[in-house]
């Protein structure tokens, strides 16, 4: 088994030229990267789901070709594709004699979010989500991979207007399928079945008690429970009989909780003014008041820190082990990762994880 908490491993990036248009096509090893100044970004809840940022001395980039930046570790024979770029951006420097580049990275995503429908696009009814998806994948030069992906039978036609990335198309067949869109290392779209994050294996565990360092010093933890509502009030109005009327319900939290009045000294209220509400009674608006109170009891909980190099990006889950402070965030906190960037010099990770008990972003 792989221990990356084995600090004395051998960290080796290598940066390739890809073909732009194929992917597959290896354009050799790009030369006079500056490790020390550049990243890869990943991020849950980006659309383009990951970026990156090269600094290059001299001219050995080709421009127009795609990048691939892969991780390797030769002694343990492991080698990793962390993301495959087009590059957004080549701003140049003249300094100390010669030419320094400052590459902006984008994920194949991001390029279809700039390629936009320019004519309507009709899919009809029982066509199936995965086969509109991949038709839209592929007409942009680009691979798809759904392989276990759920598909959907398209209830009535769907007009994909002019205007329309295939991002947002793609992101709106997916969401009919309930899969999550994603990238992988290699630049290809991926479609898989979306998982909540409460539902996820944890893929590694981060203990900020280890002696081997793998955390290192420093954690902060941010949460929402001062600003989360102690009372959830419903407001509804509607005309009857020529007459305007409203019905009114609040639900308060139970005087025990570390919520209420006594315990905090303020009133946070969520209040909800209703356009429609059926069936128009007392008892209904009632009940969605307890309803939203019971959403609004959701903690929002985020730790952020740093690590040694680990093999997750967002979207993993893993558990963190927390051995002080508070007695209500001890203990193994599972987590979604929801942002990571990786600086390549060092390669250290900066994290955000948000725990999953926070409810879901999407």
């Amino acid at each position: 088994m792989t221990d990356w908490a084995d600090l004395t491993r051998t960290d080796r990036i290598v940066v390739e030229q890809v073909s732009p248009t194929n992917l597959d096509a290896a354009m050799g090893t790009l030369d006079g990267v500056e490790l020390g100044g550049s990243s890869l970004s990943w991020g849950y809840y980006v659309d383009s789901r990951v970026t990156g940022k090269l600094t290059v001395m001299g001219e050995g980039w080709r421009r127009g070709s795609a990048l691939r930046v892969t991780h390797q570790v030769p002694e343990w024979g492991y080698s990793r594709e962390l993301g495959t770029f087009i590059v957004t951006n080549d701003a140049a420097t003249r300094t100390r004699g010669g030419w320094s580049y400052e590459l902006d990275l984008q994920s194949t995503l991001y390029g279809l979010s700039t390629d936009l429908l320019v004519r309507p696009w009709a899919i009809s009814a029982n066509a199936m989500a995965l086969t509109a998806a991949r038709q839209l994948v592929e007409a942009a030069g680009r691979e798809l991979v759904a392989d276990g992906a759920n598909d959907y039978r398209l209830k009535s036609t769907k007009v994909i207007t002019v205007g329309t990335s295939r991002l947002s198309a793609l992101f709106a067949l997916a969401d009919m399928a309930n899969d999550r869109l994603d990238v992988d290392g290699h630049g290809r779209v991926v479609l898989a079945p979306y998982v909540p994050p409460s539902a996820k294996v944890p893929t590694l565990t981060v203990d900020l008690g280890d002696p081997r360092g793998v955390a290192l010093d420093g954690v902060k933890r941010t949460t929402d429970w001062l600003k989360m509502p102690n009372v959830a009030a419903v407001s509804y109005t509607y005309n009857s009989g020529g007459k305007q009327q409203q019905i009114n319900a609040s639900a308060t939290v139970a005087a025990s909780s570390l919520l209420a009045h006594s315990a905090r000294g303020y009133t946070v209220t969520d209040l909800h003014e209703l356009s429609e509400m059926s069936p128009a009674t007392a008892a209904r608006a009632q009940q969605l008041a307890a309803q939203y109170l019971t959403n609004d009891g959701v903690e929002h909980v985020e730790w952020t820190l740093s690590t040694t190099y680990l093999p997750i990006t967002a979207g993993d889950v893993v558990d963190l082990v927390v051995h002080d402070g508070a007695d209500e965030y001890r203990g193994a906190r599972r987590c979604l990762v929801k942002t990571c960037e990786l600086a390549l010099g060092d390669m250290t990770m900066a994290l955000t994880l948000k725990e999953t008990t926070s409810g879901e972003e999407e």
